[in-house]
Order: C-alpha cells, then sequence, then structure tokens
C-alpha cells in the first residue's frame, strides 16, 4: 500500500480493496477448509475466486462511500469494517447461533461485535497504510500453502487381504410399493438391474419413520429403544458401533455424502469418516465462509440451506467415489473404499422435474403437509401428487444408476445396498403425504437391494421380514470384520444366498413434534402376520396382517394381548428413550422441512 501521500488516489484505493479482498479471503478459506470436506485443489482456486469477489462487493461500497463522505481514514474504514463483518459473523455463529433475531443478545451482541473489531482497525489507519504489498503478499502465499495442506486426505496404505469396496445408497422417504422390482408401473431401469444381478428383500421394515434415527438404526445396528435416538435434530454422542468405524479400523477410505439436513454433521455423524460432505450450497465449501453466513441471515428463510438435489449430491460423490474405485478385486494400489450417499428428493413437496403439466388447482385444495410452499398446498387432484412423487423416484433411479456407473470395473467387486429409510403415507390413515409421527406400514415399508456377485444370488427375491438393523451385521459378516459391538441386528448372509426365510421381529420407534421434558414416544412390534402398536397417549392397536394388510381394523384378544406382552419386554430390555435436544436453528430447520409444527406434531393424533 503506498505511503506517499496522506491519502491513497482513488485508483490505488481500489487497488487496495482488490488486494485486501483476495488476501482475506486466502486466510479466511485456510482457517475453514479441511479434509473432512473432501475438497480438492481445484475446490479451493474457486472458493477464494467467488470469495474475494464476494468479499470486494462488501468492501468496495465502504470504501466509494468513505470517499464521498471524505473519510480521512479510508484504510481504517475499509480494513475496520472486514474485521468487524468477521467479528460479528464468528460471534453471532459460533457463540449465539440458537439464539432468536430478536433476543438482545443478538439484536445488541452483533454489532457491539462488529464494533469492537471496527474501531481499533479503523484508529490504526496510519500503520495500515505503512505496510508493504508483499508482506500481504506473503500472507497470501502462507495461507495458500496451508489450505493445500489442510486439504490433503488421510494416507491409507493397501490391505493385506483383499476387502471388497463397500456403497450403501440412501433413497429417503421412498415407499417400496412405488418401484419397478415391486410390481409398479414406473421407469426405474437402474433399481430393476440391481434387483436382477441382486437379492431382493420383499419385506424390509424400517426402525423409524424419521431420517435420524432410522439411518442411526441402519448404519449401526442398534433399533431406536436401544440407542435412546428417537427424534430428528438429537446430537449423537459418540456412536462407535457406525459401521465406518468398524471398517476404517480396517484400513478403508471411507467417505458420506448427505443430501439433507437431519443428517448434518453438527450432529456427530461424521466421527470417524475420511470425508463427510454435507455443505448444500452449489460452490463447495462456500457456506463457511462468513460472508455468506451473513448473506443467508437476509438472503435465506431460516438462514440455512436444508438440502441439495441429487445432482449437486452426485457432482461430490462421483468424483471421490471413480478416484477410489479399484480396477480388480486384487488392487493393491488402493485402500479399500466405504462410501454413504444419501438422496433427499423423493422427500415432499415433490418437485416433478417438468416432466408433469401444471398442478390442477381448480377447487377445494387439499389438506397437505403444512410445511409445504403455498403453490404446492393449493393442489386439488391426488393422483397429479402420485404422479409428481414417481417422478422424483425415477429422479433418484437415475441418480443410484450413476452411482453403481461410477464404479467402472471395480462394480463387480463392490458390496452394493440400496434402501431407504422410510416411506410415505399418501392418503392412509388420514395422512396426506406425510410422514414422521405413525407407525403404520406406508412409512415403515421399505426397498432393499444387495448386489454382491458370488456372495448374493442374481435374481434371488427374500419373502421374509428384515429390519434395517441388519444391514451392519450382514456387511460386517460378508467382509468377515467384527468389532465386538452388540447389536441388535442379525446378519442376513444365509438369506443371500437362496432366499431361505427367516423372519424376525422388527421393533420400530417414533416421537411427535412436541417439545416437551419428556415427549411421547410409540412403538411397534412386527412380524409377517401381526403388529403392536404401542401409544403412549391412547390405546394400543392390533393388526392380523394376514386378513387386514391395510391395518384397517385394530382388534382386540389375547394374541394381542400376547403381542403387547412381548413389545414391552423387549422394550425393557433395551436401553432408555430419550427425546431430542434440540437448538433453535434445528428447530426452524426441522420445522421447515416438515417434522414440527410448533407445539404440535403434524398429521392427526
Amino acid at each position: 500500500m503506498s505511503a506517499s501521500k496522506p491519502e491513497p488516489t482513488l485508483r490505488r484505493l481500489l487497488l487496495d480493496v482488490l488486494l485486501i479482498a483476495v488476501v482475506s479471503t486466502i486466510v479466511e478459506v485456510a482457517c475453514r477448509v479441511s479434509a473432512r470436506e473432501g475438497l480438492t485443489v481445484v475446490d479451493v482456486a474457486r472458493l477464494v475466486a467467488v470469495g474475494s469477489a464476494c468479499t470486494t462487493a462488501y468492501l468496495l461500497p465502504v470504501a466509494l462511500l468513505g470517499r464521498a463522505l471524505k473519510v480521512r481514514r479510508e484504510m481504517g474504514l475499509v480494513v475496520g469494517a472486514l474485521v468487524g463483518m468477521q467479528c460479528a459473523s464468528n460471534y453471532r455463529f459460533e457463540y449465539v447461533l440458537n439464539e432468536f433475531l430478536k433476543d438482545p443478545k443478538v439484536f445488541v451482541g452483533v454489532p457491539a461485535a462488529f464494533v469492537t473489531g471496527f474501531l481499533p482497525v479503523y484508529l490504526a489507519d496510519p500503520l495500515l497504510r505503512r505496510i508493504p504489498n508483499w508482506a500481504f503478499d506473503l500472507v497470501a502465499l502462507l495461507a495458500a500453502g496451508v489450505a493445500a495442506y489442510r486439504i490433503q486426505p488421510p494416507a491409507h496404505g493397501p490391505v493385506a487381504n483383499a476387502l471388497p469396496d463397500v456403497v450403501i445408497i440412501s433413497m429417503d422417504t421412498t415407499r417400496m410399493d412405488r418401484l419397478g422390482p415391486y410390481g409398479h408401473a414406473i421407469h426405474t431401469p437402474n433399481l430393476d438391474k440391481l434387483a436382477k444381478e441382486g437379492v431382493t428383500f420383499d419385506q424390509a421394515i424400517a426402525e423409524a419413520p424419521i431420517t435420524e434415527p432410522s439411518h442411526l438404526a441402519m448404519l449401526t445396528g442398534i433399533a431406536p429403544y436401544t440407542s435412546g435416538i428417537v427424534a430428528n435434530g438429537t446430537v449423537l454422542g459418540d456412536r462407535p458401533a457406525l459401521i465406518w468405524r468398524a471398517l476404517a479400523a480396517k484400513g478403508y477410505a471411507t467417505a458420506a455424502f448427505i443430501s439433507g439436513f437431519p443428517l448434518h454433521g453438527k450432529y456427530g455423524w461424521g466421527q470417524e469418516l475420511d470425508v463427510y460432505d454435507d455443505d448444500f450450497g452449489s460452490i463447495a465449501g462456500m457456506q463457511s465462509l462468513s460472508l455468506v453466513k451473513a448473506w443467508n441471515q437476509v438472503a435465506i428463510k431460516e438462514h440455512a440451506l436444508r438440502e441439495r438435489s441429487a445432482n449437486l449430491t452426485l457432482s461430490r460423490a462421483l468424483p471421490w467415489i471413480r478416484a477410489h474405485a479399484r480396477s480388480s478385486e486384487n488392487d493393491a494400489t488402493k485402500a479399500p473404499m466405504f462410501a454413504f450417499v444419501h438422496f433427499y428428493d423423493v422427500h415432499g413437496p415433490y418437485d416433478p422435474h417438468g416432466k408433469l403439466g401444471p398442478a390442477p388447482t381448480t377447487g377445494t385444495p387439499l389438506d397437505l403437509p403444512f410445511y409445504w410452499p403455498a403453490k404446492d398446498r393449493a393442489v386439488t387432484d391426488i393422483d397429479w401428487i402420485e404422479q409428481a412423487y414417481d417422478k422424483e423416484v425415477e429422479y433418484v433411479d437415475d441418480a443410484v444408476g450413476q452411482v453403481v456407473a461410477a464404479l467402472g470395473p471395480d462394480v463387480d467387486h463392490t458390496l452394493i445396498i440400496v434402501t431407504a429409510d422410510h416411506g410415505e403415507s399418501f392418503t392412509e390413515h388420514g395422512y396426506l403425504f406425510d410422514h414422521g409421527d405413525n407407525l403404520y406400514d406406508p412409512s415403515l415399508r421399505v426397498p432393499l437391494f444387495v448386489r454382491y456377485p458370488g456372495h448374493a444370488t442374481a435374481g434371488v427375491r427374500v419373502p421374509c421380514q428384515v429390519g434395517g438393523v441388519d444391514l451392519v451385521p450382514t456387511v460386517l459378516d460378508l467382509l468377515g470384520v467384527s468389532d465386538g459391538i452388540k447389536r441388535d441386528g442379525r446378519s442376513l448372509v444365509p438369506m443371500l444366498k437362496d432366499g431361505a426365510c427367516d423372519s424376525a421381529p422388527v421393533y420400530s420407534s417414533t416421537v411427535s413434534g412436541r417439545m416437551v421434558a419428556d415427549p411421547p414416544v410409540a412403538h411397534s412390534r412386527r412380524l409377517p402376520g401381526e403388529k403392536i402398536i404401542f401409544h403412549s397417549e391412547r390405546d394400543p392397536e392390533y393388526f392380523d396382517l394376514t386378513t387386514d394388510p391395510g391395518e384397517l381394523s385394530s382388534q382386540s384378544n389375547g394374541a394381542s394381548r400376547d403381542a403387547l406382552d412381548a413389545l414391552v419386554h423387549a422394550l425393557q430390555s433395551g436401553g432408555t428413550l430419550v427425546g431430542a435436544s434440540q437448538d433453535s436453528q434445528t428447530l426452524q430447520m426441522l420445522k421447515a422441512l416438515g417434522y414440527l409444527q410448533d407445539d404440535k406434531a403434524p398429521g392427526p393424533d
């Protein structure tokens, strides 16, 4: 920066603004990026370019305003505005993140943090103008080196025994009966192919109709009534049973690519993973920058992105999978990989991606979920919404196909599992296109496909009942890996060869959205022919599924009493159930996604 004149010329001032923007962005990127995000050097360069442009757009009006007002400390004004913004942003997002804007700690504290950062720098203007440009260049160079170092992935040496690669794909909110392999008239060629080349389970039951607890059961083998996680927005704590922790201990490179807020890393999902990509922005890493966070406070309802479409998730997942997929089972040049890919598109409201005509809005609007936007809640035709749902399923089917294709020659040496965390009620039991607070089959029956040539016989269908908790024991059994952890699930390996039927009870749990100290929790015990649902606030329901598969008529007899006794005994043998410990930002997010409705649960009691 020039010190030859009392105040820089306009041209010099503008060049200094650009220099400050670039250097400060490189420094912030270096402080915030990490290998866990899976960023490449190209990603970081793009992040610096876009971040510098945003910072310039913020500082330039400050500089021009200072010049117009003839502020004598122009450099102090510009740099002070930057430091003040960083202080205010850090205070807001690190210390009072979970407080609402109307709280004095926010509407007073944030401006106070800005002034605290701004004032000393503004007064130090004479010193700032004496700093030579080469010093800024040196800081930028050092910060760039730090950023390049921080994004380096952990080293994985070759594993002696040729363990297979593992890919688990979760299609959020996908009903089993809306897929081609289960008889629905829909275009799902990739799932159809998986069914032909692998094993299809006809009665896979989720342990929860809610994203977080169901995925935890699926990825640990531990049911909600044991884990204590029954609601979205709950901090997981240390979870050694997560499948990737067992595989990482065996030398696997591990990664997860997330599409919905309930699985955000803030709740602890990223523990022991090499990469946990839960950045829902269109530019990787951009959501971590202070200016972007500040802009989100103004531009985005609830101040953060809540989900991303499959194409964005694939843009992050496919390069990682291609880079880690091996050319053969005995490829000793790479460590085996584990990838978990989560797609959220089928979750409502549904977007038909332009493949349907305009939604019908003539007549009486349907009683659709409260969290759907007004334009979607104006729809009057149930058939149109079901078609829109199917288009979402087709969209995710294509995404599944892209993940499988990314494996290349490695596909036949990879254990591939495709399933869903829960389904969706269309109109059943009075729930219109919703899920979460009931344990009826439309929300619990999910698809399940396992492809692993040589271990899972192509084309086999398993008619017996299995649960999401069975996935981890099955994977570990197939790999010959043991971590010594007791799980609620069982290995399905015997069924993968010839479809031998061995049904076992599945225990599912859910909690309503009411935020009270002891939230009501419902549980169910399901066998292929019977089901008991225990409600904490009303009488239990018993269904004979052989004569009443739609769960339309609850019975009360000796059989239901025995089923209830078995359910209560199982629950008493498990862990302690707890409700969610949700912060205010989490509550806002979950409400926007439909998991909360103020102090009431969505849907009927």
